[in-house]
């Protein structure tokens, strides 16, 4: 029985065979190594490594030890958290003499196990219950005879006078002064500092608990990446470069980069802030993380990198050249000890053969990898928010290199939010920052030092030319009229709509004229495809499985130079190394039609090349861009092109820049409500309000399950099935194994799932997958009625035909 191994009253236990005077000294020493590794030294390393063997100190009373003997104890004298936040403060006020390490010590352990709580706790006396309390206390005080050695082995002696001498008015004073301490802080960089204080005491407590719980061993050491090894790359993989006249210019801008580059690295003092501002398709990805390497060369502490980028399918194409970079240099595929790949949809599978996955995920959800490749939102999330779970990484965030690529693609609303908290960070935590884009916002220029100085490398390209058809709007059928009248058999193009439902109708309506000569990728491709044009489709209505491998199979079909087009939403905008003869567009930001202009012509393989821009209307007229992307950022596009039939790629920066500054002053970036709100919650360490925090925007969606084939069913069997099990698990070992399948199953799952506006599922009658998830789900014998295999799930439209309403 769990009952016999705490039978001996000198023995407590933090769970199930587990001594809690290991546990507490596991946990301290974590904490330490976490602080020394962000390269934080003094008070600040001290509170942590106090905090993390204090974090449980309540699990010495009585209550908590009979509780896991499996004895029923009231659940408010069992719980243990408050009870250790008190101790926790009482020895960091001994001994640092500190009312705001104090106050952020309590906060910490008070929450570790949930969310950061409000600041506000400690004016309110901690939320605490005195005679709760004080029953607590005299558990321990009755046990203290046999504690007292534990403590002197923690550390802790000074622990006994403050358990006999407490004094609950005193205590509540404290934390009072606490409070007025880190709320009366006026100076804004303090504010700053005193927030991501927080957040990496919070982190290194969270993250060490659960490693010491969860017994996750020391990692073997990592590999060394050093600084040449993008230039071992590029004389490897471009030893023989096809001539061309972007090859070329990618040749003269990585050179001149890396010669800036060598000049400030060897400076007194390397740049804490760097800028790589280049055209789209021009290098960037290897130019970023050559920097990163160098840079990584030249600091101390061995900080890892962060590579951020704002899509999921851009990380799955940057992390395989990484790989590829990788393996060139080493001989040998990089394990995730290395090189890892973190988003919702991707599990760690290969840390180390002989570690377990519940390890493997506690450690990738940790970033200990040397090279991480994420997105905004991870990052963000990592920064900004209270929950345990996205900040038990941000100690490893501290004393690295962060890497911030397509930044424009940052909701505009959030520019000042990004900067400010990346740029505070990188003052407070010692962290480098690299930020890349073709187009810099205005609110990110300064920031840095920009690796490439010569700006006429914009103006000497002459890869395409705007189209601009602006003065008459067109319904999404002359949309699609519009494509098939100038592409020619035997050439590809990126067709690109606003909404959903706009680009379902020209897809419709294209494949129509087309005829017979088209094949949809959403059924088998044919083996002979000669005099075939492959009709393709991509947005969020498809499941993200079956979109990862339409761009796999487009970007074969490109390069072979077949009959090809994609008609798609903004899932094509940023990143994705496509190469159309010509794309069309519907109007929209103009950062977003210069993204898609880089999908065209983007090797310069043709003189130039045609992007046709056009403003498409619904049925009632409303503008479809509007629906997206509100009045705002349409219309200054459209003042900028105002008088013009034509806009040439030698412009795009000219261009960029005056649309930035006009947005800038139209939507008051600077004071944007969204972050100026977000900042000031930061600033007064309101944790409990930034809960809900994302980069993207939150919809009026509800995910749906799409059961597309025979392995998506079992998978969702696997899946209930396992939830189902949960309850049978008591024993931490197998929780702990348990959860890892669960989440690794979970991500699975995301690859079958749409989100679909909630009034139409309500309208649907779909079933929930099961109790405690808000999935719905089409099983597999249903798929037909509610999702074609071709554009994914069905609306209920106005199609082209002249039947009427038809269901797509």
């Amino acid at each position: 029985m769990v009952a016999e191994w705490l039978a001996s009253s000198c023995k407590f236990y933090s769970h199930p065979g587990v001594l809690l005077k290991d546990h507490l000294l596991g946990v301290g020493g974590l904490c330490k190594n976490y602080l020394e590794k962000a390269g934080i030294e003094g008070d600040i390393k001290e509170a942590a490594e106090i905090i993390g063997k204090c974090h449980d100190l309540g699990k010495y009373t009585d209550y908590f030890q009979r509780h896991l003997s499996g004895e029923k104890v009231p659940r408010e004298l069992s719980q243990h958290s408050k009870l250790s936040a008190v101790l926790s403060a009482l020895v960091l006020d001994e001994r640092l003499k500190s009312p705001q390490l104090v106050g952020m010590g309590f906060l910490c352990v008070a929450s570790h196990h949930g969310a950061i709580n409000e600041i506000d706790l400690l004016r309110d006396s901690g939320g605490l219950n005195e005679a709760l309390l004080q029953r607590q206390l005299s558990s321990i005080g009755r046990k203290m005879p046999i504690i007292s050695d534990e403590l002197d082995e923690l550390d802790l002696c000074e622990l006994p006078d403050i358990v006999r001498s407490f004094d609950f008015r005193d205590f509540a004073k404290r934390l009072r002064e606490a409070h007025l301490s880190l709320c009366w802080e006026s100076e804004e960089k303090r504010q700053w500092k005193n927030y991501y204080t927080t957040l990496l005491l919070f982190s290194s407590l969270v993250d060490a608990d659960k490693r010491d719980a969860g017994k996750v061993p020391n990692l073997p050491n990592p590999r060394a990446l050093k600084g040449e090894i993008v230039q071992s790359y590029r004389k490897r993989a471009f030893s023989r470069p096809t001539k061309s006249k972007m090859n070329a210019l990618r040749e003269i801008i990585f050179s001149e980069a890396d010669k800036r580059l060598n000049e400030l690295l060897n400076s007194e003092s390397p740049p804490r802030i760097i800028t790589i501002s280049a055209p789209t398709g021009s290098g960037k990805t290897l130019l970023g993380l050559h920097a990163a390497l160098m840079l990584k060369d030249k600091l101390p502490g061995d900080p890892k990198i962060v590579y951020s980028l704002p899509f999921i399918n851009i990380i799955e194409q940057t992390h395989s050249l990484f790989e590829d970079v990788l393996s060139s240099y080493y001989g040998t595929k990089p394990d995730i000890i290395t090189l890892l790949k973190h988003h919702h949809l991707a599990i760690a599978t290969n840390i180390h053969p002989e570690m377990d996955l519940d390890r493997q995920i506690l450690l990738a959800d940790s970033w200990e990898s040397e090279l991480v490749v994420t997105t905004f939102e991870q990052l963000m999330r990592a920064i900004i928010g209270c929950e345990n779970s996205a900040l038990k990484k941000f100690h490893n965030i501290a004393n690295s290199i962060l890497i911030l690529d397509e930044v424009q693609a940052i909701p505009m609303e959030y520019w000042r939010l990004v900067r400010d908290s990346i740029l505070k960070l990188s003052d407070e935590l010692n962290v480098r920052i690299i930020f890349m884009t073709a187009t810099m916002p205005t609110l990110f220029k300064g920031t840095g030092i920009e690796l490439i100085q010569d700006r006429s490398h914009f103006k000497q390209l002459d890869r395409v030319n705007l189209i601009l058809d602006l003065d008459k709007p067109v319904t999404s059928e002359e949309f699609a009229e519009k494509v098939m009248s100038k592409w020619k058999d035997g050439s590809s193009a990126l067709v690109v709509l606003n909404t959903v439902r706009s680009s379902k109708r020209v897809y419709w309506a294209i494949k129509e004229k087309i005829g017979d000569g088209a094949v949809g990728l959403g059924s088998e491709l044919e083996v002979d495809l000669s005099g075939k044009t492959i009709l393709a489709y991509l947005s969020t209505s498809l499941i993200p499985k079956e979109r990862k491998r339409r761009v796999e199979i487009l970007r074969d079909l490109l390069k072979s130079r077949g009959n090809v087009i994609l008609i798609a939403t903004q899932v094509v905008e940023a990143g994705v190394d496509l190469d159309f003869d010509m794309a069309f567009r519907d109007i929209g930001p103009l950062d977003s039609i210069v993204q898609i202009a880089g999908r065209s012509n983007r090797n310069w393989r043709l003189s130039s090349a045609p992007v046709y821009v056009m403003r498409v209307i619904d049925d009632k007229g409303v503008e479809e861009s509007k629906k997206i992307y509100g009045k705002i950022l349409p219309e200054v596009t459209r003042t900028i092109f105002e008088g013009k039939k034509c806009v040439n790629e030698s412009d795009f920066l000219e261009v960029m820049e005056e649309y930035y500054k006009q947005i800038s002053q139209k939507m008051d970036i600077e004071e944007h409500p969204e972050s100026q709100e977000i900042i000031e919650n930061i600033k007064a360490l309101k944790f409990r309000r930034l809960t809900n925090f994302s980069l993207i925007g939150e919809e009026n969606k509800t995910p749906v399950y799409i059961a597309f084939d025979d392995h998506s069913e079992r998978l969702l069997q696997d899946f209930v099935n396992a939830v189902k099990e949960w309850s049978d698990y008591s024993n931490l070992e197998e929780i702990f194994k348990h959860r890892a399948k669960i989440r690794k199953l979970r991500a699975e799952v995301e690859n079958y799932i749409v989100e679909v506006y909630k009034d139409r599922v309500a309208q649907l009658g779909l079933c929930p997958m099961i109790e405690g998830y808000d999935i719905r789900v089409v099983p597999r014998n249903s798929v037909d009625a509610y999702y074609d295999a071709e554009t994914g799930f069905k609306e209920q439209i106005y199609g082209h035909e002249k039947e009427g309403p038809i269901i797509l």
